[in-house]
């Protein structure tokens, strides 16, 4: 798509197809999205498939060659496909194990190699703020202060805001993920007692730093820790949404703002505890790919809640992959604001193209 120019300014206008790639410690996710010169961001093109990059990861702090080559396969054939959008800008960024596997940066070279775009490792305060974005661009305003969490395969990014605030109150990143958390205490399926016990200490534990710091900074500027609102985004937390309202076909714009009773996580995890993966994966709503590893991140879920002291979660389907699309977007603004919200409504009508990954573990995405 050739790219308008404003003639009154000089500038260059950014309306165009802009794309992100998201290389997770689970899956790997793709967007291409059209910010349209009446204003609205409309996603195109969508995919996202279970790669299961940080498997083995824990034995020797490398990313095994098995696992790369998988998640390779999938972003070789990722970017044959940005490569006929042409989007203006593509942003693409790899996470938590990939960060911290001694590896990391060799497999990044490889997949820079086969790409017309630059990858990058994103820092821990990259991750979170960028997470962060994604999520307030779909939440709806609550009041005052929200605790926001992206919990991935192997970290779990959380942050502070004060919706008065542009800015945040505390951002920073555990690595315990759903994947790695598995991979520790809990690859037995149905799952002991104890083993849920072992798992959910241990998550605790790496949270405890970040919670009691964002209780301080609650107290500081709240006068109390006490009746923050809690949001949660990612794959652990959308699967949840999707099986608690039963979503056959999964619809990212109906699981936004869905509120999670703590109860109901809290009976659902021990349901799923008691299952073996093929009967979990007869659960409406689960996503294929994800049965061994749900029981891990509704862990951390759970911990989440129980140490802010809330009875509910507020679900966002945006979150990385939708900061580093507007990180994309806004480096090629020149005079323009990048709108901020990119809601349902701004979705419909768009054409949505849905590509199954090579595994045949992907979840369908409908924007309207």
């Amino acid at each position: 798509m050739s790219p308008a120019f404003c003639v009154e300014s000089g500038h260059e206008a950014p309306w165009g197809l802009y794309g992100a790639v998201d290389i997770g410690s689970h899956t790997v996710r793709m967007v291409v999205a059209e910010w349209r010169d009446d204003g609205r961001v409309c996603p195109v093109h969508h995919e996202r498939h279970v790669t299961r990059l940080a498997q083995g990861f824990g034995e020797k702090g490398m990313l095994t060659q098995e696992a790369m080559e998988r998640t390779e396969a999938v972003l070789s054939g990722i970017a044959s496909r940005l490569r006929d959008f042409e989007p203006r800008v593509v942003r693409c960024g790899a996470t938590g194990v990939v960060r911290r596997a001694a590896n990391g940066p060799d497999f990044l070279r490889r997949v820079q190699d086969m790409a017309s775009w630059k990858a990058s490792i994103l820092s821990e305060a990259q991750e979170a703020a960028l997470s962060l974005r994604g999520m307030l661009s779909v939440l709806e305003p609550p009041e005052d202060f929200v605790v926001c969490f992206d919990l991935g395969g192997s970290s779990t990014e959380l942050a502070l805001v004060d919706r008065r605030n542009p800015s945040p109150l505390w951002i920073g990143s555990v690595f315990v993920g759903a994947a790695t958390l598995t991979e520790a205490y809990l690859q037995e399926a149905p799952t002991s007692f104890e083993q849920l016990s072992r798992a959910a200490r241990h998550a605790r534990g790496v949270l405890k730093p970040a919670v009691e710091n964002i209780c301080e900074e609650l107290r500081r500027y709240a006068g109390s820790a006490k009746g923050v609102t809690v949001a949660g985004t990612a794959g652990t937390v959308t699967t949840l949404a999707a099986m608690e309202s039963r979503m056959e076909r999964y619809i990212p714009y109906c699981i936004n703002n869905r509120s999670l009773t703590k109860a109901w996580i809290a009976e659902t995890l021990r349901s799923l505890a008691g299952m073996g993966l093929e009967e979990r994966g007869g659960i409406v709503g689960l996503e294929s790919g994800r049965e061994d590893i749900i029981v891990g991140g509704t862990v951390i879920v759970e911990e989440i809640l129980n140490s802010f002291g809330v009875s509910s979660l507020l679900v966002s389907d945006a979150g990385l992959l939708e900061g580093l699309l507007w990180d994309g977007m806004q480096s090629c603004t020149a005079p323009y604001d990048v709108p901020w919200q990119w809601s349902a409504q701004s979705a419909s009508g768009c054409k949505t193209a849905i590509t199954r990954s090579v595994n045949a573990q992907n979840r369908e995405k409908d924007y309207g």
